[in-house]
């Protein structure tokens, strides 16, 4: 899977605050890891977009633990937590504009 991002450094600061790793860099792709294992690569390039209906997900422990964590760092969710009864939810948006969840089962 790919991000698209305008910049990849500013990108790349802002999913390392998330708490993904940087893998190896291939020209314009930074590959992402956590644990050691690959979950998707940000890919810098300029596309024409529309409104996007996707959003990516991310399993956490702690769904008020990640929250304020990427509070100190000024990352903020766009909405509040949602939950389904199974799943806990909420949304961030990264600095091009695309939907992050993070999700607590």
């Amino acid at each position: 899977m790919f991000i698209w991002v305008n910049d990849l450094d500013t990108a790349l600061e802002w999913y390392q605050a998330i708490g993904f790793e940087p893998g190896p860099l291939y020209g314009t792709w930074q590959v992402m890891t956590v644990d050691g294992e690959t979950k998707f690569a940000l890919h810098q390039g300029i596309r024409e977009t529309g409104p996007s209906t996707a959003v990516i997900s991310f399993r956490v422990d702690d769904l008020e633990s990640a929250i304020a964590r990427l509070g100190d760092d000024g990352i903020e969710p766009i909405d509040q937590i949602t939950d389904t009864g199974t799943t806990r939810f909420t949304t961030f948006v990264d600095p091009d504009g695309n939907e992050i969840q993070l999700l607590e089962r």
